[in-house]
Formats: C-alpha cells, structure tokens, sequence
C-alpha cells in the first residue's frame, strides 16, 4: 500500500500576532524529522487558490487561530462536520474566506482531503509579529499531537479516534 499523502496547513495572518498561530507553528514543525509522505503548507489568509493545493491530498491537518470565546491557549480538536455543534457565536476562523469553503470546493471539484482542524483561541490580534506567551507555551504539546496523528495515519490509515475530552484533561 502507497503512504497516504498527509498535510499539515498552518492558516493566518502573521501580521496580526496571534492570529498567524497556525503559520508560526509550522516553524516548529519544519525541526521535526517528519516522513516524506508528509508536506507542510502555509495557507497564510489564502482563499480559494488552496482548493488545488489540497485536491491531491488524503489527510489535512489544518492549525488555525479560531474565536470560541476560552482562555488564551485553549486547543480544539475537530473535524469540519463538527462546527454544526458549535454555538452561533462560534466564528471558526478569523479569515474572510473559512477553510471550511475551501474544503466544500474541493469536494465539489472532485475531492476533499479528510480533514482535522486544530484550533487554538488567542489572545491578541493586535498588528504585530509576535505570538503571545500562552500560544507559543502550547506548541510543544500541538507538536506531540500532531506527530501522533501522523503517526496513526501511517499505521492504520486514519485519524485517532475522537476522544473529545482528552485534549483539555
């Protein structure tokens, strides 16, 4: 069987400090001895030009700054079906164009990329380059996961099972 093919996006604004969490955090993970089936992407505040960048993909992992009104530092494992269960005040992104349309185009296209978002709520979003404390505090723990996922992809072929309570234990 061929390596599936894993990406892991890192989505924001980097002039806007915390808000570019999800492409800082890919600086982190370039240091890891990561396998070759997996490419990291910094999808920055991009819109619909992804939707090609992630046709060829079979696992997305997308790190985003996302508002659901916690404590700065606060880590959200989800799926994309999920946000349905999200309150109305829930705005999963704080980009103009939501990955959640990027993915629904992709699909329409032809192909979607079975998708895991981590989502971190921040703390600024104040014009600057950089990450609050409480973020940056995070990565280690972000990087751990993430591996972890990548690793059972390779094994088994998917996602960990959600254990929805584990992430904040």
């Amino acid at each position: 069987m061929h390596s599936p093919k894993i990406m892991v996006m890192g989505v924001g604004n980097i002039l806007l400090s915390d808000e570019g969490l999800g492409v800082r955090f890919l600086d982190v993970l370039k240091k890891k001895d990561l396998p070759e089936n997996v490419e990291l992407l910094e999808g920055g505040t991009a819109g619909l030009e992804l939707v090609h960048l992630i046709q060829e993909v079979d696992f997305l992992i997308i790190v985003d700054a996302i508002n659901a009104q916690a404590e700065p530092g606060a880590l959200f494992r989800f799926h994309p079906g999920d946000i349905k269960v999200f309150p109305e005040q829930y705005e999963v992104s704080f980009h103009q164009i939501g990955i959640i349309e990027v993915l629904a185009m992709a699909n329409v296209l032809g192909h979607a990329p079975i998708t895991l978002i981590f989502g971190i709520q921040p703390k600024s979003l104040e014009w600057g380059m950089e990450i609050s404390s409480e973020i940056t505090a995070l990565f280690p723990r972000l990087t751990e996961l993430i591996l972890n996922e990548i690793d059972f992809i390779q094994r088994e072929g998917k996602f960990t099972p959600d254990l929805s309570d584990a992430l904040n234990s």
